[in-house]
């Protein structure tokens, strides 16, 4: 999540680490799906496609957290302007 949020670089070594770790609960994953089946007929699921899914999961996470701080510093934002009203009509 910290390289898709911006705080570390493709380059770090726990990214690196994280992105092995990814791959291989693809190869994980997808030998459990494909266990004992012909995986000839199936062509579209591979262990690269369940890495990108993952990939694209871990994104759109990240972009989800940062729209979900956005929001929460706008809430609270919004409630201080209504408890400084609040507080002004009050004491007039």
């Amino acid at each position: 999540m910290d390289y898709f949020n911006g705080k570390r670089s493709a380059d770090d070594p726990e990214v690196q680490r994280e992105f092995r770790l990814l791959k291989e609960q693809a190869e994980i994953d997808w030998n459990a799906m494909y266990a004992g089946k012909d995986t000839r007929t199936d062509t579209r699921t591979t262990v690269e496609s369940i890495e990108e899914d993952y990939i694209y999961n871990a994104q759109l996470t990240a972009k989800t957290q940062r729209t979900m701080k956005k929001i929460k510093l706008i809430a609270a934002f919004a409630v201080l302007a209504v408890v400084a009203l609040v507080y002004a009509l009050i004491h007039r």
